[in-house]
């Protein structure tokens, strides 16, 4: 049905040939090369990451970059365990970052937690006249209570700001998986 439909020219069409760039024909010729270019190709230096890439670890035995995904290094170090290190190195960093900031904020907050009760008479004495006396007090003794939500108010917004740093630790170590310890990594800059 095909020879029908396609005239003969287009059966005669050879593939055009496709140049590659030199890193990716230097690996296939690695892989894929006859035997007698395999001599060769060893000779050449091994395909190896940008030192700045995301992608790359410093080989902390040898010293050379290699690729993040790389089990071994090719000086036969253990590249998954030197990762993993690294990975339990950032979590706990992330933990005691987050530990440091959560006494500093309680050491902030304890003195504040006691100047509230300044404000804890303006918030009671409405309620003690109403129970005291039995009527429901005039506007005054209901006005004695602004002062008391003006403290606590003041009080739940300093405590917020102190606390922002805080929470926002607290979802970093909550929300640290592998991948963001990944994007988080410093580049492999230097020797």
């Amino acid at each position: 049905m095909l020879d029908q439909e396609f005239s003969d020219d287009v059966m005669k069409l050879r593939p055009r040939k496709l140049r590659l760039g030199r890193d990716v024909e230097r690996l296939l010729e690695g892989v894929c090369g006859t035997e007698e270019d395999s001599g060769r190709s060893r000779d050449r230096q091994a395909l190896r990451p940008n030192a700045d890439s995301a992608n790359a670890i410093r080989c902390a035995a040898c010293g050379q970059v290699e690729y993040i995904t790389r089990e071994h290094c090719r000086c036969g170090n253990y590249l998954v365990g030197q990762i993993e290190d690294e990975y339990f190195a950032y979590e706990r960093g992330l933990a005691e970052a987050h530990e440091r900031l959560s006494t500093e904020a309680e050491r902030k907050l304890k003195p504040l937690r006691l100047a509230t009760l300044v404000g804890l008479p303006f918030m009671v004495w409405p309620f003690l006249h109403v129970f005291l006396y039995g009527a429901t007090g005039s506007l005054t003794i209901w006005l004695w209570m602004l002062p008391g939500i003006a403290v606590y108010g003041l009080f739940g917004l300093i405590q917020t700001k102190i606390n922002a740093k805080r929470n926002a630790s607290a979802q970093a170590l909550y929300a640290a998986t592998f991948e963001q310890f990944l994007i988080d990594r410093v580049p492999v800059t230097g020797g």
